[in-house]
């Protein structure tokens, strides 16, 4: 296994799980913390790899998914791209973990076992082969007794959360209380004293969902008018799509019900478990005669949503990546007539399926997949050039050097509020403040997108997604789908040339042909 890195190096992993320690002093304390212990082994502190998790819980072990900073990290030193002899530095070892202690000694020892220590900052402790056989195996009774001790914290407090919710749920089913959570419908406001409120604009366009659909209309055509209008649409999507007109027509939260759900995991998987209504918990705003009417409608007739639990095979391997070449929009798989009578899938742009203004076009799902299996090792041999890393690390000093000069204009701006207190000075702090944290924000952007570029990591991933193409191929889209979306921030189906255009998340845009152009002219 070829190694990437010249010398042992220290990596930082800092991890805080909630708003209020990253608005506190937790990531410059953990930081501070690793770069003195850096300079005390005489090691050099590795910035470039550095480990963070914001926001994180380390209860359930999310912080070691593929996609969180420390699983990534673990990946990188099974992949051999992290140099043995190597420390990972951490403020204590329920940063690292506080899932049961039996499964923190297996990752922490898979760690050890390749080569690499782990150092907790706050009390000194360094877990390494080499002390483990100096103190005949203490380093892991002590690091036992102090993941049982963060696993237990961390189950009290789920615990104690859990009977929180479960007494608000009690109350607000007893009628003692008349709110759950601040999250609600999107025609309504929750106003204190008062309570819930209807914003009567919203809910007019709710209500005339259900007075065009029991008028006949259907589900696509009022999506479509509403587009044609310029109906604002209810949720965070920009345009209304049939399946945003068919969530309002199966709601029962528009005649007042609400239907509470809590998490649960089963053999560690997180599954939404749905409870027993409870009506009269919203105002409504659709009355019942008119609710009945529609789901007699429905009922029977629309087919099953595709959720979070739906057990349906993906039926398309770049859901979620494949985008329009026109209007850079999602393009969705349709099915062109029946299956049974040779139709066959097809890809469209939503904004046109919408009738939304971009141009109508069906590209047929069958060639793009197919030149997706065709060629695993494509993928590898397409990576590209490695000179868009040092453009990302002038980027990265460039947004650096703009935080600095922020930072030091916030803090005059500060004295001079102390000096002179003025309600335009306060605001215009506050929105530097508001600055300074879009701009940290697209440094960490840029610095993750410097990791995926770093050690190899890409071309391992390039490796094992040529591989999964091999080995499983059709057979299982969804996992060809998640090996893309860990490469791949999109995917153009720019039918017109006749390629897909992929967009790799470290940067650089790789064409791949999949079909011959349509002729000029020629629609889908």
């Amino acid at each position: 296994m070829r190694h990437f890195f010249a010398m042992p190096k220290v990596y930082s992993y800092i991890r805080f799980s909630t708003p209020e320690q990253a608005r506190g002093d937790s990531f410059r304390r953990q930081a501070a913390a690793a770069k003195a212990f850096a300079a005390e082994q005489g090691l050099e502190l590795d910035d470039t790899l550095q480990i963070t998790d914001a926001g994180v819980s380390a209860y359930r072990g999310a912080n070691l998914s593929a996609d969180a900073g420390l699983g990534k990290f673990m990946a990188a030193v099974q992949l051999g791209l992290v140099e043995p002899g190597s420390v990972l530095a951490l403020e204590s070892l329920d940063r690292f973990s506080r899932m049961e202690p039996l499964d923190v000694q297996f990752e922490l020892t898979a760690l050890i076992r390749a080569g690499i220590a782990v150092a907790t900052l706050s009390d000194g402790h360094i877990y390494s082969r080499e002390s483990l056989k100096a103190d005949g195996g203490l380093g892991l009774v002590v690091s036992v007794m102090s993941s049982g001790r963060g696993y237990e914290e961390s189950r009290i407090k789920s615990t104690r959360l859990a009977g929180v919710w479960a007494e608000k749920r009690r109350k607000v089913r007893a009628g003692e209380a008349a709110k759950l959570t601040s999250r609600a419908p999107a025609w309504l406001r929750w106003q204190e004293p008062a309570g819930w409120s209807v914003d009567e604009a919203r809910a007019a366009i709710v209500r005339r969902v259900y007075a065009l659909t029991l008028a006949g209309e259907g589900e696509h055509m009022i999506a479509q008018r509403f587009n044609r209008e310029g109906v604002p649409p209810l949720g965070r999507a920009k345009l209304w799509h049939r399946s945003s007109v068919s969530k309002l027509l199966r709601n029962p939260a528009v005649i007042g019900e609400l239907t509470p759900g809590q998490i649960e995991y089963q053999d560690g998987v997180k599954r939404r478990v749905l409870e027993e209504p409870i009506p009269g918990a919203f105002p409504a705003i659709i009355v019942e005669p008119d609710w009945l009417a529609v789901r007699s409608l429905k009922d029977g007739h629309a087919p099953a949503a595709r959720g979070q639990g739906a057990k349906r095979p993906l039926a398309n391997v770049l859901a979620g990546l494949a985008r329009c070449p026109i209007c850079g929009s999602a393009m969705t798989r349709v099915q062109k007539g029946n299956p049974a009578k040779g139709g066959q899938p097809k890809l469209v742009c939503t904004r046109a399926k919408a009738g939304a203004g971009c141009v109508y076009h069906s590209v047929p799902l069958g060639e793009v997949e197919r030149a997706v299996f065709a060629k695993p090792a494509w993928f590898v041999d397409n990576i590209p050039a490695g000179d868009g890393g040092r453009e990302l690390d002038r980027e990265a000093q460039s947004a650096r050097n703009t935080i600095a000069g922020l930072e030091d204009h916030l803090g005059e701006l500060g004295e001079t509020l102390e000096q002179a207190p003025s309600v335009a000075l306060a605001r215009r702090l506050a929105s530097l403040e508001a600055e300074i944290g879009t701009h940290k924000a697209a440094l960490a952007d840029l610095e993750e997108r410097r990791r995926l570029t770093d050690g190899g990591l890409i071309h391992a991933r390039a490796v094992a997604l040529g591989e999964a193409i091999e080995e499983r191929g059709e057979a299982d889209r969804a996992a060809i789908n998640a090996a893309l979306k860990v490469l791949f921030d999109a995917v153009v189906v720019d039918y017109r040339a006749g390629e897909l255009r992929l967009h790799w998340r470290q940067g650089g845009v790789t064409p791949m042909l999949f079909s011959m152009p349509p002729a000029p002219g020629l629609g889908g």
